[in-house]
């Protein structure tokens, strides 16, 4: 009796579905109804970014900022800004604005000397547009549309400084160095970091020796110290000597005409022909006699002392960061960017 009691209390309770068939039924509707509460859109679903997360902002009209009038009574700053002092600048915007006719500028509300002014900032500082528009006070698409068109007559102003002499102002250049009479400038390469492609092979712009994407850029200068040749576009797997043998032979005669018993110092990964002279490598001197050890290392001494002056120069166009740091803009514009930074480096030398 208590078994029979004790079982009918432990007995399971009625199910509330009666059969299997309406069980499967009601557990695909709860699933239907999870789902439909997961898949539900967000109240800004399709929004862009900024709409997400400013959804109450009410923007206002763009104050333009006058950065040059302010700038232009703090001239030191005015320099570290743009590389530029007052009075140059001034000059610079002289030449410029001749240029300007044949270009559709925009943005003319906008005042010239604030429009070359944002450019040399974005060459010398490379900041983000988005900052170069809180400064100046106009939209970040202004920025892009500024900077887009005003590097173009700045490159047309500046880069015929850069020139490959006559053979005779070559010749007038022996001498300057006493222990090296007849060496009349230097050759070396530099690089520039861009981002990595991703529509071309990679693994032609990688560079071993940097170990990141890059172009080269080739630069000759006299025993002046002045920038007299400037190539750049050189993929990164290439080293100083293949871009060496890319552009022009110099010599008599050739495209790059060059006199006859003169020279130019280069680095030991160029190779050791005329005009080139390049440093004694180190089996060559262990293997000679010990005189002649002495003599060559006494030349490797004096060959280091001239050539770093190439390293001085490129260092004075690299303060631009537009071509001294991350390359984040179109790879075709890069050649001419170099050639524009390297035409305002050697502007203020003259």
């Amino acid at each position: 009796m208590l078994y029979w009691v004790y079982k009918q209390t432990m007995e399971l309770p009625v199910p509330y579905v009666q059969n299997d068939y309406n069980f499967a039924f009601l557990l695909l509707i709860q699933m239907y109804q999870r789902f439909e509460r997961q898949a539900m859109p967000l109240p800004y679903f399709g929004f862009r970014i900024r709409s997400r997360i400013l959804e109450d902002e009410m923007p206002g009209p763009w104050v333009s900022n006058d950065v040059y009038g302010n700038l232009i009574i703090r001239p030191y700053e005015f320099w570290i800004l743009s590389g530029e002092t007052v009075e140059s600048f001034q000059e610079l915007v002289t030449l410029v604005s001749r240029r300007l006719q044949n270009y559709n500028v925009g943005e003319s509300w906008m005042t010239i000397e604030n429009r070359i002014l944002l450019t040399l900032i974005w060459l010398r500082q490379y900041p983000t547009y988005t900052l170069l528009s809180l400064t100046f006070g106009i939209s970040v698409s202004a920025v892009g549309r500024i900077v887009n068109i005003m590097w173009i007559p700045m490159w047309e102003v500046v880069s015929p400084l850069i020139h490959w002499p006559a053979v005779q102002d070559w010749r007038n250049c022996r001498g300057r160095w006493p222990e090296m009479s007849n060496v009349v400038g230097c050759i070396d390469g530099t690089s520039h970091e861009i981002l990595t492609p991703m529509t071309e092979p990679q693994e032609e712009f990688y560079s071993g020796h940097r170990k990141y994407h890059c172009i080269h850029t080739q630069v000759i200068i006299d025993n002046d110290k002045n920038i007299v040749y400037v190539h750049s576009g050189f993929l990164g797997h290439e080293n100083d000597a293949h871009a060496y043998r890319q552009f022009g032979p110099i010599g008599p005669g050739q495209l790059m005409d060059f006199p006859n018993n003169c020279y130019i110092l280069a680095d030991s990964i160029y190779p050791n022909e005329y005009p080139l002279v390049t440093p004694f490598k180190s089996v060559d001197i262990v293997r000679a006699p010990r005189r002649e050890q002495r003599r060559r290392r006494k030349f490797n001494a004096l060959h280091r002392k001239r050539r770093v002056y190439v390293e001085h120069i490129m260092k004075e166009f690299k303060t631009f960061r537009v071509v001294g740091s991350l390359y984040r803009h179109p790879r075709w514009q890069m050649a001419s960017i170099v050639e524009l930074c390297v035409g305002l480096s050697q502007r203020r030398t003259i």
